[in-house]
Formats: structure tokens, sequence, C-alpha cells
């Protein structure tokens, strides 16, 4: 009896796979890194949401003006267009600070530490070395590349 080509390239498919998994990658040293934890813990990045806090309150503060000042329809429209790009810029902005930090620290952790690669908590069920304390601990003690480049933008 034939078996169709797909099923065969399925199979095929599904050997290198398990052959991949099972033991190629014996030697790879795999940490994880908690986001929601170092967003909760470290100061550094508490800054940056109380910078993105006040940058809202301002925007909206200016919202508020521009409503009480009698502007049209199609005026007031165009301002809250404007606040919402803005708004959105920088929060853009903030959030790729904080993960241009989070990642120069992960980068030093494993090229000190040997590991071979470094994930977001939950994409590993088990056996990786969690270093999220660690990573807050290098954001905690001072200036890094990331946060040159970055600065207050």
């Amino acid at each position: 009896m034939k078996q169709p080509m797909w099923k065969k390239l399925v199979c095929m498919g599904l050997i290198v796979t398990a052959a991949i998994v099972s033991g190629c990658g014996s030697g790879e040293k795999v940490a994880v890194v908690n986001y929601q934890t170092i967003a909760m813990k470290s100061p550094k990045v508490k800054a940056i949401e109380a910078q993105i806090e006040t940058k809202n309150n301002e925007i909206a503060s200016r919202l508020e003006a521009a409503q009480k000042q009698g502007l049209s329809q199609d005026e007031l429209q165009s301002k809250f267009a404007e606040a919402q790009q803005e708004q959105a810029i920088f929060l853009q902005s903030k959030q790729n600070q904080v993960e241009s930090m989070v990642s120069a620290q992960c980068q030093k952790i494993a090229k000190d530490k040997g590991y071979t690669i470094v994930l977001r908590n939950g994409m590993v069920p088990y056996g990786a070395t969690d270093i999220t304390d660690e990573v807050i601990a290098g954001l905690n003690q001072g200036s890094s590349s990331s946060e040159t480049k970055w600065g207050n933008v």
C-alpha cells in the first residue's frame, strides 16, 4: 500500500524535530527572565513608569484645556489625534528603553555565566535557571550602555 508523499514528509519532519529536541542541544545552558518581576522590583523601571504617568497627565491636562477653550469639533478631534500620537510615540520609546536595558543586562549575565539562551519566563516549562534577580541587581548597579544610548527620550 502506497502512502501519500505529504505523509512521508510529515513523518520525516517529526523525526528530525524529535532528534533536535531530544539530544542535539544537550550542551545548552538556558536561563529565563520574568519581566513582570522586573517591572515590580526595579527602581529604574519604576522611574520610567513614573515618566510615562507624568507624560500621560500632561497630555490629559492639555486636552482638558483645549476642551475649555471652546474649539470646534474638528479642532478638538485634531488635538486628540495629535495627543494620541504623541502618547504612543513616547510610550514606545520608553518601552524600547526598558527592553534595551533588560536585554543588555541579560546579555552581560549570559556572557559572564555561560548561558547560551535567555528566554522570557513562561517560554520554558522547567529546567532553566531564573536570572531575574541578577538582572534587577544589574539594573540597580549603575549606568549601562543602553541608558547612555536612550537617555531621557
